[in-house]
C-alpha cells in the first residue's frame, strides 16, 4: 500500500531589510495521511508556518495493520508420499478408509451384544452414529443393502473432506479442491440435490476462474482494500470445517416394516453447507475471491433452507463473507455481515470467544472508516464509508474484544496480541505514540514467545513499535526494530518485494534525519530498485518512493535531481491513480515549489494551477482548506513574478474563502491562523505600494489573531510585529516603530536565541529607527550587536548554505552595510578614527562580496550628502 506523498517546504531569507516583509513564503503545507506528516521549519523570517513535530510516516499502511494471518499447523496424521497429488486423491476415492475392510450383509440383525463386535469394524464416527441409533431403537434393527451403500458413501465423503483439509494445510490447493468436488459429487448421489451454481448471467464479473464446474465468471484479482499478508484478526476462521459422522447421519424407521427397521439418512444440508464452505476457503486461498464469496453465500443458503440458521457453521461462513467484503472496500456491507455474526455468537451458549472475534472485526472496520489510508493506500479508492463511525467506536470495540479474549484465552494468547496491536494502531491514528508504543510492546512480547522471532507477526509488530519510536524521535531504537522487520521479511519474501522497498525507505529516512546523507541516498536507491523489481515501473508505490527521493534531494539543495524525481513520479501517478488523487495534487505542488525556488515563475504558476484545477473539481466549488491554501500560494507566485494585480486577485479569493471557513468553524485555531497568514501577505503588497493605513489595518488584525492563539512569545507573532514596525518607520512614527521593533526583538530572542539571523535583522532595523529618531547611542549599540551576530553567522556558515548563495556574498554585504551605518554614527559624533576604521572595513567587504565600494553612502546627522568611493589601493613600492 501507498502512503500519501509528502509535500516539500521551503526556506529563504529576505534579501534586504526592505524586502523582509515582502518575500513571505507560503506556510509549509504537508499532505494529510494515516501516517504522520513531514514539515520543515524555515530558519528565516519568511517562513510563517508552524513546523509539525511529527515525522513523515514511512508510508505503507500495512505496517499500521499489521497482524499476519496465522497459518494452521500441518494436518496431524500421515502425509502422503505419492509422487503426485492426483495419485493421493485416487487412493482416497478407490479406498475410502484403511480401517473399513468389509460390509454388512443384507438383512443382518444387530443385537446389542453383536453391535459392539461388528460395529468395531467401522471408524469412530460411524460407531458413534450406530450407538446413537441403538439409543433410539431399543429393538433389533436390520441393516439393509441401501444402508450399507449409504454408509460407504458417507464414509468416503468424510475421508475426502479430511484429505482436502490435509492438502489445504500443506498449501496444495488444487488437490484440496479436487477432493472436495469429488466429495460433493458423492453427496449428490445420495441426496439428488446438486450444488447451486451461478449461471452465465451472474452479476459476478471478471476473468474466468479455475472453478470451471461452477460455471461462473470471477475476478481472481478483485480490488484488494487491505493487504491480506498482514491481517488484523480478520482470519479467525481460516481453516476447513470437519465432517463428524455422528452429526451428519441419522436413522429413520422403515415405512414398510412393523418391527422398526431403520434406514440410514444423511443430514444433507449440513454436509452440503460444509463442503461449499470448504470449497470457498480453498478458492479464497487461490485468490479467486468472487468465486469464494459465491460459495460462502451458497453454504449459508443451504443452512437457511434447512432451517438451521443457528448451526455452528453460520459464524465461520459470515466471518469469511465479511472478510471478502472488507477486502473489496465494501465497509458498510461488511459491517452488516459482522453484526449478524455478532448476533449469532451472542445467542450461542458458549459463544464468548466468537463474540470477541466479531467485536475485533467490527473494530477493524471502524478503524479503516476513519483512516486516511482509505484514499491513499491503493490505486483505487475505498468504495464506501461508514456513517456515524469514529475512532472512539473502534477503540470501544477493541477494548471489549481484548477483555473477552483475556478472559477466555488468558493474557498471553496470540489473539490477545492481535487486539493489542489493533489498539496501538488507534493510538497512532490519534498521534499518541507513547500509548501506541506500550500496546505494541505488549503485543511484541506475546508474539515473540508464542510465534518466535522468525514470524511475520512478530516482525510486523516490531515494525509498528519502531514506527512509534521513530515518531517520538528515538531513532536508534527505531532503526533497530526496522532492521528486525527487514531481516524476517527478507527471509519470507526475498529482496525484491514491495515491503522490503518500504522498510528500506523508512531506514533511509532515519539516516536522512541523522544527517547520514550518503547512506540515506544509497538506501533510497536500493528501495527504489526493490520496489521496481517487485511492482514494475508503473505502480503508485514506486511513485511514492520517487517522491521521497525528491524530498531528499530538495533538502540537499539538489533541485535538478529533485525535479527529475518528482517528474518521474508524476508520470506514474497520472497513469495509475485516479485523476483527482491527493498524491497527484502534492506532486504538482512539489514541482511548483521547485520551480519557485529556481525563480521559474511561469512554470511554478502552471504546476500550482494544475493542482488548483484538480482540487476545485474534487470539491465541486465548495469552500475547502486545500483550495484556499493553493490560491494563497498562487497569489504569492504571481506577485513574485511581477503580476501583482493577479497575485492580489488570488490572495483576496483565498482570504474570502478562509474567512467563510472560519465563520463555520469559529473554534478552529488552524483556520484562524490561515486567515492571519493571508492578511499578512496582502498587507505586505499594500506596504510595498505605500498604502500604509490599509497595510496597518491588515497587519493589526493578523496580530490579534496570532496573539489570541499563539500568545505574545511566538515567532509568528513577532513576524507580524516586525511588519507593523516597518510601516510605522515608513510613516515617520518612530516611537511606535521602536516599540514594535523592541517587542519583536524580545520575542525573537526568546524563541530563536541570541545569535539568530532574524535577531540580527531586527537589531539593524531598530538601529535605523533610533538613528532617525536622533537616539544615536541606542542606534550605535544596535548596529554593533547586529555586526557581531553577522560575523558569527559568516564564520559558521555551512558549505550547503555557501553553495546555495554561490559565495559568502549576502553575509559579507550585510556586514559592510552595518559597518557603513556605524561609520556614519561615528562621523556624526566626530569620532574620526573609528569612523575611518568602519568605512575602510566596509569597502574591503564590498569588494570581497563582488560589489562596488560606491555602496558606501556617507552622511552626517545633518545629511551632509557627501558621497564618494574609495580608490583602488596603489601597488606596493
Amino acid at each position: 500500500m501507498v502512503s500519501q506523498n509528502v509535500q516539500i517546504t521551503s526556506s529563504q531569507s529576505a534579501a534586504s531589510a526592505g524586502a523582509a516583509a515582502a518575500a513571505n513564503q507560503p506556510p509549509p503545507k504537508v499532505e494529510t495521511s494515516n501516517a504522520v506528516t513531514q514539515s520543515g521549519s524555515s530558519s528565516s523570517r519568511t517562513n510563517n508556518g508552524r513546523p509539525s513535530n511529527k515525522r513523515s510516516s514511512i508510508g505503507n499502511s500495512f505496517f499500521n495493520a499489521i497482524a499476519r494471518r496465522r497459518i494452521s499447523p500441518p494436518f496431524p496424521g500421515n502425509v502422503h508420499s505419492m509422487t503426485t497429488a492426483d495419485q493421493v486423491i485416487t487412493e482416497h476415492i478407490m479406498c475410502p478408509s484403511p480401517n473399513y475392510t468389509g460390509s454388512f450383509p443384507e438383512g443382518m440383525l444387530l443385537s446389542p451384544q453383536q453391535q459392539w463386535k461388528d460395529v468395531s469394524l467401522l471408524t469412530p464416527p460411524y460407531q458413534a452414529a450406530f450407538f446413537s441409533m441403538n439409543q433410539v431403537f431399543n429393538n433389533e434393527a436390520p441393516i439393509h443393502a441401501q444402508n450399507n451403500r449409504v454408509l460407504k458413501t458417507i464414509h468416503s465423503i468424510i475421508e475426502l473432506n479430511d484429505a482436502a483439509s490435509e492438502y489445504y494445510h500443506m498449501g496444495v490447493y488444487d488437490s484440496a479442491l479436487e477432493a472436495l468436488r469429488e466429495a460433493e459429487s458423492r453427496r449428490e448421489r445420495i441426496d439428488f440435490k446438486p450444488l447451486p451454481f451461478a449461471r452465465s448471467g451472474s452479476a459476478l464479473n471478471g476473468k474466468r476462474c479455475a472453478d470451471n464446474d461452477a460455471g461462473i465468471n470471477c475476478s481472481p484479482s478483485s480490488y484488494i482494500y487491505q493487504r491480506m499478508d498482514f491481517d488484523e484478526g480478520m482470519h479467525s476462521y481460516s481453516s476447513l470445517q470437519k465432517l463428524d459422522g455422528a452429526q451428519v447421519i441419522y436413522f429413520v424407521p422403515s415405512e414398510h416394516s412393523h418391527d422398526s427397521n431403520a434406514f440410514v439418512q444423511l443430514k444433507s444440508s449440513v454436509v452440503q453447507a460444509t463442503l461449499l464452505f470448504n470449497i470457498g476457503q480453498v478458492l479464497r486461498r487461490r485468490g479467486e475471491f468472487d468465486a469464494a464469496t459465491f460459495k460462502y453465500k451458497a453454504a449459508l443458503d443451504a443452512l437457511k433452507g434447512a432451517i438451521m440458521v443457528n448451526h455452528e457453521l453460520v459464524i465461520p461462513i459470515l466471518h469469511n463473507i465479511g472478510q471478502l467484503e472488507y477486502r473489496r472496500g465494501e465497509l458498510s456491507t461488511a459491517m452488516e455481515t459482522y453484526e449478524k455474526a455478532l448476533f449469532y455468537a451472542r445467542s450461542m451458549e458458549d459463544g464468548t470467544i466468537h463474540v470477541a472475534s466479531a467485536l475485533n472485526c467490527l473494530g477493524v472496520l471502524h478503524y479503516h472508516a476513519n483512516s486516511s489510508d482509505n484514499d491513499d493506500d491503493s490505486e483505487e479508492p475505498t468504495k464506501d464509508r461508514l456513517e456515524g463511525s469514529s475512532t472512539d467506536k473502534a477503540m470501544e470495540l477493541f477494548q471489549q474484544a481484548l477483555s473477552l479474549r483475556k478472559q477466555c484465552l488468558g493474557p498471553n494468547h496470540v489473539d490477545v496480541a492481535t487486539t493489542l496491536n489493533n489498539i496501538g494502531r488507534i493510538h497512532v491514528q490519534r498521534d499518541r505514540f507513547d500509548e501506541a508504543l506500550g500496546y505494541y510492546q505488549d503485543a511484541l512480547r506475546i508474539r515473540r514467545v508464542c510465534l518466535g522471532t522468525d514470524s511475520l507477526d512478530y516482525a510486523a509488530t516490531a515494525f509498528n513499535a519502531g514506527q512509534s519510536l521513530h515518531q517520538k524521535g528515538d531513532l536508534d531504537e527505531a532503526i533497530e526494530l526496522y532492521h528486525e522487520f527487514l531481516r524476517v521479511a527478507t527471509i519470507k519474501f526475498g529482496k525484491s518485494h514491495r515491503d522490503i522497498a518500504v522498510v528500506l525507505s523508512g531506514i533511509a529516512q532515519i539516516h536522512q534525519e541523522q544527517k547520514n546523507y550518503e547512506k540515506a541516498l544509497e538506501l533510497y536507491e536500493e528501495s527504489l530498485l526493490a520496489g521496481q523489481a517487485a511492482l514494475g515501473e508503473y505502480h503508485s508505490e514506486i511513485a511514492m518512493l520517487l517522491n521521497r527521493m525528491g524530498n531528499f534531494h530538495f533538502e540537499q539543495e539538489r533541485l535538478s535531481d529533485a525535479l527529475k524525481c518528482y517528474k518521474k513520479g508524476l508520470c506514474i501517478e497520472l497513469k495509475v491513480l485516479p485523476p483527482d488523487h491527493p498524491n497527484i495534487v502534492v506532486t504538482y505542488s512539489n514541482l511548483g515549489e521547485i520551480h519557485r525556488q529556481r525563480c521559474e515563475w511561469d512554470e511554478a504558476a502552471q504546476m500550482y494551477g494544475e493542482a488548483l484545477e484538480i482540487l476545485k473539481k474534487k470539491h465541486d466549488g465548495t469552500d475547502n482548506a486545500e483550495v484556499s491554501s493553493t490560491l494563497n500560494t498562487l497569489g504569492l507566485i504571481n506577485d513574485q513574478k511581477g503580476d501583482t494585480c493577479v497575485g492580489l486577485k488570488y490572495l483576496r479569493e483565498a482570504l474570502e474563502m478562509r474567512r467563510r471557513l472560519l465563520a463555520n468553524n469559529k473554534d478552529n485555531d488552524q483556520m484562524s491562523l490561515d486567515v492571519a497568514a493571508t492578511l499578512v501577505y496582502i498587507g505586505t503588497i499594500l506596504y510595498r505600494r505605500s498604502l500604509f493605513p490599509a497595510a496597518i489595518e491588515l497587519f493589526t488584525e493578523s496580530l490579534q489573531l496570532r496573539q489570541k492563539i499563539l500568545g505574545n512569545d511566538h515567532r509568528d507573532t513577532a513576524f507580524v510585529m516586525y511588519n507593523i514596525a516597518l510601516v510605522y518607520q515608513q510613516q515617520g512614527d518612530y516611537d511606535k516603530s521602536i516599540h514594535f521593533f523592541t517587542e519583536t526583538l524580545r520575542t525573537e530572542r526568546i524563541t530563536l536565541g541570541e545569535r539568530h539571523k532574524d535577531v540580527c535583522m531586527t537589531l539593524f532595523k531598530l538601529g535605523e529607527v533610533n538613528k532617525a529618531a536622533g537616539k544615536l547611542a541606542e542606534a550605535l549599540q544596535c548596529f554593533q550587536e547586529s555586526l557581531e551576530i553577522e560575523r558569527g553567522l559568516a564564520s559558521n556558515s555551512s558549505p550547503l548554505v555557501r553553495r546555495r548563495h554561490h559565495s559568502h556574498g549576502p553575509d559579507i554585504a550585510a556586514m559592510a552595510r552595518t559597518l557603513t551605518e556605524i561609520g556614519n554614527i561615528h562621523l556624526t559624533n566626530n569620532d574620526v578614527v573609528p569612523m575611518m576604521d568602519a568605512f575602510n572595513e566596509a569597502s574591503r567587504l564590498y569588494r570581497i562580496a563582488g560589489l562596488s565600494p560606491q555602496n558606501i553612502v556617507i552622511s552626517g546627522q545633518h545629511a551632509y550628502a557627501i558621497e564618494f568611493s574609495f580608490p583602488e589601493a596603489a601597488p606596493a613600492a
